[in-house]
């Protein structure tokens, strides 16, 4: 866990919401949630979309692992390529931008939207909306000793004549180090005054379940996450529906079910493509990918309850909605609980016995297996009982590059 001490810049003064924290607390593992919430949520997802489904969790975790460095007062981005370092910084940014205005506002984390892209001139990243008045931020995070800079662009955006008028824009620079340096962290607060508009109508349930499809575009199949995020692009909330059984499996914690996804460093996309380029066996690979990286799981899971309220369309229940929050870290395991009903779960060389449990190692091999035949063009039957009129009962013929096809999943 690491303290930002919270700077406020002179465009910042006077302004008594930023006043409500001096300081916020984060760990690797919430900051890895957040990063989750970084990326855009997809329209659709094909079926044969690997990255989505198995790579881009843990390889964003390994990142976070191997590149970012916590002490109790300071955080430093161990990169040395532009790009990585970019990336992390940019993680970062908004983890802290997030997890501040979180704290300030006294609100959660489902409630924040991705501002949409104007047409023309600058826009800022994210927005809510609290006691009928709206918030736009911008979220931001560097190596470099001086801020200047950003702080430039964090108020050329907010004086953009283009966007709609809010109660208060402002923005939030995470201030870290690089390997060579030295500092304590800080974030800085960036701002003009509050004008004293109230918020469009906004609909809070939709903006809800955006902000859940964040995370349920890696925890369940892809056929059962379009059918979610079609009807929800429309607002066709009565036809939304999670079926709690598409789920690989679940995880309990302090007599609450959880319901999500298992992944593990080894099937990291890049990795898995040296197989084809190398002609080695998976098996002989799933072995030496072992010996390097060791057994490093994590479960990604939604609170029932949650699920619950989405397929009844309860948007009361989920507008207050409230998990409590956990944390818990040491050098073989984290579980991070946070207020959205959003728990991750890391485990390192088997010592968590529910992810042990469901997500063996014949289940990682396996999934290895399955991406390095459909590297290498190598499709199976699917197998499994045809439900259809003139084949019930009768092994299904179709090919697929999944455990099973598109229609027995």
């Amino acid at each position: 866990m690491t303290k930002f001490e919270i700077e406020i810049d002179e465009t910042a003064k006077g302004v008594k919401l930023f006043e409500k924290a001096d300081s916020i607390s984060i760990s690797k593992a919430e900051l890895f949630k957040y990063a989750i919430m970084m990326w855009e949520v997809p329209n659709h997802i094909v079926e044969s979309d690997f990255d989505y489904l198995q790579s881009k969790i843990p390889g964003l975790e390994l990142l976070i692992s191997d590149f970012i460095e916590f002490d109790s007062l300071s955080v430093k981005n161990l990169s040395n390529d532009d790009r990585i370092k970019k990336l992390i910084s940019e993680a970062i940014g908004v983890g802290i931008g997030l997890k501040y205005t979180v704290e300030i506002l006294d609100t959660n984390p489902n409630k924040f939207k991705k501002i949409a892209p104007l047409t023309d001139g600058k826009y800022l990243d994210y927005s809510t909306i609290k006691d009928n008045r709206e918030y736009e931020i911008e979220t931001k995070g560097t190596v470099n000793k001086y801020y200047s800079t950003f702080k430039k662009d964090i108020l050329s955006k907010k004086a953009n004549k283009l966007s709609k008028s809010v109660y208060l824009r402002y923005g939030t620079i995470a201030m870290i180090c690089d390997s060579k340096t030295h500092r304590n962290a800080k974030c800085v607060i960036v701002d003009d005054p509050p004008e004293n508009n109230f918020a469009e109508e906004d609909n809070v349930f939709k903006t809800q379940l955006l902000a859940y499809a964040s995370f349920l575009g890696y925890i369940v199949d892809s056929k059962n996450y379009n059918k979610f995020i079609k009807p929800l692009k429309k607002e066709k909330f009565g036809k939304i529906k999670i079926n709690e059984n598409k789920f690989f499996g679940k995880y309990i914690l302090n007599g609450v079910e959880y319901y999500g996804e298992f992944f593990d460093h080894r099937l990291i996309r890049e990795q898995i493509d040296k197989v084809v380029r190398e002609n080695i066996e998976a098996k002989e690979f799933f072995k030496r990918l072992t010996q390097n990286l060791g057994k490093n799981k994590i479960f990604i899971g939604l609170d029932e309850k949650v699920i619950e309220a989405i397929n009844t369309s309860d948007s009361e229940f989920l507008n207050k909605y409230e998990s409590e929050k956990l944390t818990r870290e040491n050098e073989r395991k984290s579980v991070f609980l946070d207020k959205d009903g959003i728990l991750i779960v890391k485990s390192k060389s088997g010592s968590d016995r529910q992810i042990e449990k469901i997500m063996t190692e014949e289940e990682v091999a396996r999934r290895l297996g399955l991406y390095v035949n459909y590297l290498r063009g190598n499709p199976h039957k699917c197998g499994a009982p045809c439900t259809s009129r003139y084949l019930e009962g009768k092994p299904c013929e179709i090919r697929t590059y999944r455990g099973n096809c598109h229609f027995h999943r």
